[in-house]
């Protein structure tokens, strides 16, 4: 039985985009990159499917049949995975959004600064008996910090010596393990001889940091 060229054009077709984050091994990842395609369109009901097979495949796509063939394991997995991505944001969309937090925080900027100056007026008629408090008070506060640094480096070295956390007077001393590390400029080195230990290699996900410009002063004269 011939395909019908609707089919035959996508099965053709290959390189489909896979992200890193799916966990395939490599016969999986050939699956997909060559018949990913004509399996998106299966899925999606662009492809009417046309022997039994095709129609199981439809059917564990859609959710209702567990996976069971090579294909449908592999499309399941990438599915599961490309699912868990987020969809592309439009630049202009990602503008609005900076925009907006520009704005509020503007905002908040400028309601600290008034909450700021209305505090400093109110601590200014205090100021004196504050002064003379922490006059009082500042040799013995300095003392017992002092004492608490130096009881808290000898009970840091006795649970060291300990070898486990210990717990009393309310107070948790936690033992914890030296963090084991790897040199991952020479793993990758040593995967390049031996790739087969890429397969215990994670890629975790991606994340976002915020670096603001500081604003201008406030200058009140």
């Amino acid at each position: 039985m011939g395909w019908p060229p609707e089919h035959s054009a996508l099965i053709r077709r290959k390189g489909f985009p896979i992200p890193n984050t799916v966990p395939f091994d490599d016969e999986e990842r050939r699956l997909i990159s060559d018949f990913g395609y004509w399996l998106e369109a299966l899925a999606k009901g662009t492809l009417v499917p046309f022997t039994p097979e095709q129609k199981q495949f439809v059917r564990v796509a859609h959710g209702e049949a567990e996976p069971l063939s090579a294909f449908e394991v592999a499309w399941v997995k990438y599915r599961h995975a490309a699912d868990a991505v987020p969809p592309p944001v439009d630049p202009l969309e990602l503008a609005d959004r900076l925009t907006q937090l520009h704005a509020v925080r503007a905002a908040e900027a400028a309601t600290r600064d008034e909450y700021n100056i209305r505090r400093d007026a109110i601590l200014e008629q205090v100021r004196p008996q504050l002064e003379a408090l922490e006059a009082e008070f500042a040799d013995q506060i300095a003392a017992t910090r002092d004492e608490s640094a130096r009881l808290e480096a000898e009970v840091r070295a006795a649970v060291l010596a300990y070898g486990q956390s210990f717990t009393h007077a309310r107070i948790h001393a936690v033992y914890t393990r030296g963090r084991v590390t790897w040199d991952s400029k020479g793993l990758a080195r040593f995967a390049k001889s031996y790739p087969e230990i890429c397969e215990f290699r994670r890629v975790g996900q991606p994340s976002v940091s915020l670096r603001f410009e500081s604003p201008p002063s406030l200058n009140i004269s």
